[in-house]
């Protein structure tokens, strides 16, 4: 379908989110606040329609919830703003993309889409409760102390070893973010889950993840990888003694793992460049949610050059480490952007927790714009540019 006229644009795009729509997106160039985009969808609501607007910021999401009916007006207020420049409308019929010139003026074109729009998400489901601290396997592994014996379900009186605190708040905090990302992962609910732990060590995420999807009701397989045989042999057995459904764990290396279908690849502290074999292996194995959480970023530092007035800043050690740091993870998200994926990336607990902190989540899109790619990998080949980077071992791992 051609462009439509700058008059016609707006309105049409206005009259066309108040049929059903699956996923509406609102992407600012410029924001006080410094939210990036708008994402909305409909919900129900204590039985009434509503429009769920998530605000995306660089660290945190702000949501709010429209009545339906009073959703079109609060658009038509929000696009009339100058600081947004595009927006997506992704309906069972097509994917209409509204974008502003730089004199203001709309135009609106039609894609071909292939979503349906799902049944509207109801916000009267129970909440995510934190992981139970009295199944048994939190004490086999050092979290908890005092539980009842006996039973795979667990729900005895228990209490947390006080030096055993933050670690506890961790996990749950990554259920927390796992729960929510598979909320909104383009996946199918009618098979099992193929979830992948890789450097899974001790277990603790992994049988948090396993426990946590049992207590939703879905059927998953969830497999722990690690390195160290003595810790995949502690983890299986307790796997086994508490009769965790579905969980197993395997003694591999994340660079020589076979490739196997996966729809959710989590590798947390990754040393260095086995954070981008993990994101590889997931790309390679068409994971529909990838979340990192990197560790030692140690191979761009050495090949950072600074520009000329910026070597003051960066003679200091500390300085060039939190750089290598940002531009290695800012490289990985372009690049996971470059394959269809829409990622964040932030911090999922406080420094008072641990200083390996950040986080990468990358959820793949199937109607991602092949424009946002090839901008991701300009981005990407000009930040390498402007540093004088030469290698990055994703980069390697996608061109090979």
């Amino acid at each position: 379908m051609p462009a439509m006229t700058e008059d016609a644009a707006l309105p049409r795009f206005l009259a066309l989110c108040e049929q059903p729509f699956a996923r509406l997106q609102l992407t600012q160039a410029t924001s006080a606040d410094g939210a990036q985009r708008l994402q909305l969808r409909p919900i129900e609501l204590r039985g009434a329609p509503h429009w769920q607007a998530v605000w995306r910021h660089p660290t945190k999401d702000l949501t709010e919830n429209w009545p339906a009916a009073d959703g079109p007006r609060r658009l038509a207020g929000l696009l009339q703003a100058p600081q947004f420049q595009a927006a997506g409308l992704w309906t069972a019929q097509a994917h209409w993309q509204l974008d502003r010139s730089r004199k203001g003026a709309w135009r609106l074109v039609r894609h071909r889409s292939e979503i349906a729009p799902p049944t509207p998400v109801g916000h009267d489901r129970e909440k995510l409760r934190p992981l139970v601290l009295g199944h048994p396997v939190w004490v086999a592994l050092g979290l908890a102390q005092g539980v009842a014996s006996g039973g795979s379900g667990g729900g005895g009186e228990a209490q947390l070893v006080p030096a055993m605190a933050k670690k506890w708040k961790q996990i749950n905090r990554f259920v927390e973010i796992f729960d929510g990302a598979l909320r909104q992962a383009e996946l199918t609910s009618d098979q099992p889950l193929r979830v992948a732990d890789f450097g899974c060590g001790r277990g603790y995420l992994t049988f948090a993840m396993a426990l946590q999807l049992a207590a939703r009701g879905r059927q998953a397989e969830v497999l722990g990888v690690e390195l160290r045989a003595d810790l995949v042999a502690q983890t299986e057995s307790l796997a086994r003694q508490w009769q965790v459904k579905g969980l197993h764990f395997a003694q591999g290396d994340v660079g020589a793992r076979e490739v196997k279908p996966l729809d959710v690849m989590v590798a947390l502290h990754a040393c260095d460049t086995a954070t981008d074999h993990a994101i590889h292996h997931g790309l390679r194995a068409g994971a529909a949610l990838i979340i990192c959480a990197p560790c030692c970023h140690k191979q761009l530092r050495g090949q950072l050059q600074p520009p000329s007035a910026l070597r003051p800043l960066f003679k200091h050690g500390i300085h060039l480490g939190q750089e290598a740091e940002m531009l290695t993870d800012g490289l990985r998200a372009l690049w996971l952007e470059s394959q269809g994926y829409e990622t964040q990336v932030f911090e999922f607990v406080s420094t008072e927790h641990t200083q390996k902190n950040k986080m990468i989540l990358a959820l793949r899109r199937a109607q991602w714009s092949p424009k946002r790619r090839a901008e991701a990998l300009e981005q990407a080949q000009a930040l390498k540019e402007f540093w004088g980077v030469g290698h990055h071992m994703l980069q390697q791992l996608l061109d090979a």
